[in-house]
């Protein structure tokens, strides 16, 4: 929606962002989805997340192909590369927050070395945009009475 860079757009997006679904495959293929709280969407497409070295998503990420979807107002986006498991403390501090302290629990801490950070490098993006429920239906109707095809919205598809 506008005339922005697709990619710009994009970014701009996902930076309003909390939580997403990551998807990853466990070594039989079988895909197994769960809710993430995203740390941060940087311009070369590469998106940052928190677990517990001992959990499944930091099992199945690395070098296997993963996938992120999200979902907020008016926007969806998939967003398909490879994850692989860092060990930062400096980056897990600048992320650290009161919600993942929360999450972690009392007492949790960045220098906790049973906390890494899952990077997962997008090289593909489709996202769509909406202008809104009352556009939509009002585009909807308008298809039905002229006959034509209903344009709710923009589709991108951005590369990195």
């Amino acid at each position: 929606m506008g005339t922005q860079d697709p990619r710009a757009r994009l970014l701009e997006r996902l930076a309003k962002v909390h939580v997403c679904m990551l998807t990853t495959a466990e070594r039989d293929g079988t895909l197994v989805t769960r809710p993430m709280g995203l740390q941060q969407a940087e311009d070369g497409g590469t998106l940052w997340f928190m677990t517990r070295s001992t959990s499944d998503v930091a099992a199945d990420a690395p070098q296997r192909p993963v996938n992120v979807a999200v979902q907020d107002k008016d926007f969806w986006a998939s967003l398909a590369g490879h994850g692989q498991l860092v060990r930062d403390d400096a980056r897990k501090k600048e992320f650290w927050n009161p919600a993942t302290e929360a999450f972690f629990g009392e007492g949790s801490s960045p220098e906790d070395p049973q906390i890494v950070l899952v990077r997962v490098d997008v090289q593909t993006a489709q996202f769509w945009e909406s202008p809104g429920a009352v556009a939509t239906a009002v585009e909807m109707v308008k298809a039905k009475v002229t006959g034509g095809t209903a344009e709710p919205g923009d589709s991108e598809t951005v590369r990195f």
